[in-house]
C-alpha cells in the first residue's frame, strides 16, 4: 500500500485533524545562537545528526554512478533545519541543491553555498524578484509569468540570460508543468521558449504516484516530449533531464536520466521501500517534570478519556500540541473513544518505552510509567522520536500512531522547535 493511500485509509476523528498551524520563524545562518547546551534546557528541542546525514548522501551517490545528485532542501531541510546541515553540503561537493523559499536560499549563500539553487515549486511576481540576489533557478512553465520573470531581470541584469528550469506536465501531477499533450499548451511552449533572456538549464517533471506502471509511462511521456521540444528547437541537446524523486530513485534506475532530485532520503525516510540502508537524522526529544503517584479509578487529562486500572505513577512531559506534536497522538481505554483507542503511542525514557496516556493537550504529554518509576529522575531525556538505548520510535510509528503523513509532522516539529546537531 502507498504511504498516502494508508494515511487516506487509516485513522479515526482524530486523525483527521489538521496540522497545528504555526509561523515558521525566519531562519538564521548562525542558528539563533542556540548550543546543544542552551537548546536542552528548553520544554523541547530537536538534535539533527550531520553524521547519518552525510552517511545518506554518500549511500544514495553510490546507487547513482555518474548521474547527478540535486540534494532537496525544502521546508527547512524536511525541518532539519538548512543551516545545520549546509556545511555538510559543502564538505561533501554537492554542486546542486533544491529549496522552495528564499530564506533558505539566503541562509546557504551566507553559509558559503556556491552551487546551483533550484526552486521546485512555482514562485509568486515578489518573491522571483527576490531570488535574483540569491541566484535562484525558477521553474517556468507559465507564459505571463515566465514573461514578467524576464522583464524584471532585463532590469537588473540585461547583458546574460537567466537559467531557468523548465517544468512539463509529463508527469501528471498537473500543478507547475507545461501540458504539451494539448495543442494550446504546444502553443504556449512555442511562446514561452521564444522569450528573450531566459536560458533553460533543466527540464523537470514530477511523479503524483508509486505505481510502477504509472511511472514508467509518464517516463515515456516525459521523454516523448523532450523529443518534441528539441524536434522544435526550443530547447538544446544538454539541457540536464530530472525526474526522479527518492522513490523513484529507489525503485526505477531508468527514471535516474541525467540527474536525480532526492529528499526524503537524505534524512532516513525511504517511504514506502523496504530498507534500514538510510539513517534518521532527527531526533525530538523532551524532559520529565515530575512523576505523580495517583489511585486506580483516576481519569487523565480532558474529557476523561482514559481511566487509570491500578494504582500509578505517570510522567509529566512538557510538551504538546503547541509545540508541534499533534494531539491526534493521544490515546484512550474508553469505550466511547473508541477513534482513540487504535493508537499506541510511546515515548522512551531511560531507553525503555512507556505508553502515552490520555490526550495530548496544548503543553502537556502524560506517560504511564508504573513499575519502573524510581529508575525514572526529575529531568531525565525523553525521547518522541528517534532513538536512545537500544529502543527507537520510527516515522512508521508516528504515522500509525497519527495517521499523518510523517514530513508533515515532522516539518512542523522542525518550525517550532529549537534544533541543535547532536554531540
Amino acid at each position: 500500500m502507498q504511504r498516502r493511500t494508508f494515511l487516506r485509509a487509516g485513522g479515526g476523528a482524530l486523525g483527521l485533524v489538521a496540522a497545528q498551524a504555526v509561523g515558521a520563524p525566519v531562519l538564521s545562518p548562525g542558528n539563533f545562537g542556540l548550543t546543544a547546551a542552551s537548546a536542552s534546557r528548553r520544554n523541547g528541542w530537536i538534535e539533527v545528526d550531520a553524521r547519518a546525514f552525510e552517511a545518506n548522501v554518500q549511500a544514495v551517490r553510490q546507487l547513482l554512478g555518474n548521474v547527478g545528485l540535486c540534494a532537496v532542501m525544502k521546508a527547512d531541510a524536511y525541518g532539519n533545519g538548512i543551516g545545520l546541515l549546509m556545511p555538510s553540503i559543502r564538505k561533501l561537493g554537492i554542486t546542486e541543491v533544491a529549496i522552495t523559499a528564499n530564506d533558505e536560499a539566503r541562509v546557504a549563500r551566507a553559509l558559503g553555498y556556491r552551487g546551483r539553487l533550484l526552486r521546485i515549486r512555482a514562485a509568486a511576481p515578489g518573491e522571483m524578484e527576490d531570488g535574483f540576489a540569491f541566484g535562484i533557478e525558477e521553474i517556468i512553465a507559465n507564459v505571463e509569468a515566465a514573461q514578467w520573470l524576464a522583464a524584471m531581470w532585463r532590469k537588473r541584469d540585461g547583458h546574460k540570460p537567466l537559467p531557468v528550469q523548465l517544468a512539463l506536465n509529463s508527469g501528471g501531477m498537473s500543478r507547475n508543468g507545461l501540458e504539451l499533450s494539448s495543442p494550446w499548451g504546444k502553443a504556449d511552449a512555442q511562446t514561452l521558449l521564444g522569450i528573450g533572456g531566459l536560458s533553460v538549464r533543466g527540464v523537470m517533471t514530477h511523479y503524483p504516484s508509486e505505481t510502477a506502471e504509472d511511472i514508467l509511462a509518464q517516463l515515456a511521456r516525459f521523454e516523448q516530449d523532450i523529443g518534441w521540444l528539441q524536434a522544435e528547437g526550443l530547447i538544446g541537446k544538454s539541457v540536464i533531464r530530472h525526474t526522479a524523486n527518492s522513490f523513484a530513485t529507489l525503485e526505477h534506475p531508468a527514471t535516474r536520466l541525467d540527474m536525480v532530485r532526492v529528499g526524503g532520503l537524505l534524512y532516513g525516510d525511504p517511504g514506502s521501500v523496504k530498507t534500514d540502508r538510510f539513517a534518521q537524522t532527527m531526533t525530538i526529544k523532551s524532559r520529565v517534570a515530575a512523576v505523580n503517584h495517583f489511585p486506580a479509578g483516576q481519569t487523565v487529562n480532558y474529557d476523561r478519556t482514559y481511566r487509570l486500572e491500578r494504582e500509578s505513577w505517570l510522567a509529566n512531559i512538557p510538551l504538546g500540541y503547541s509545540d508541534g506534536y499533534r494531539r491526534a497522538f493521544s490515546h484512550s481505554n474508553r469505550p466511547e473513544f473508541a477513534s482513540e483507542a487504535t493508537n499506541r503511542t510511546e515515548v522512551l525514557i531511560a531507553g525503555r518505552r512507556f505508553p502515552l496516556v490520555g490526550r495530548v493537550t496544548m503543553n502537556t504529554l502524560v506517560a504511564d510509567v508504573t513499575g519502573f518509576q524510581n529508575a525514572i529522575a526529575l529531568g531525565d531525556e525523553v525521547v518522541l522520536f528517534g532513538a536512545q538505548g537500544l529502543e527507537r520510535i520510527t516515522q512508521g510509528e508516528f504515522e500509525r500512531n497519527s495517521a499523518s503523513y510523517g514530513p508533515e509532522m515532522l516539518t512542523v516539529l522542525g518550525a517550532t522547535l529549537p534544533r541543535v546537531l547532536s554531540r
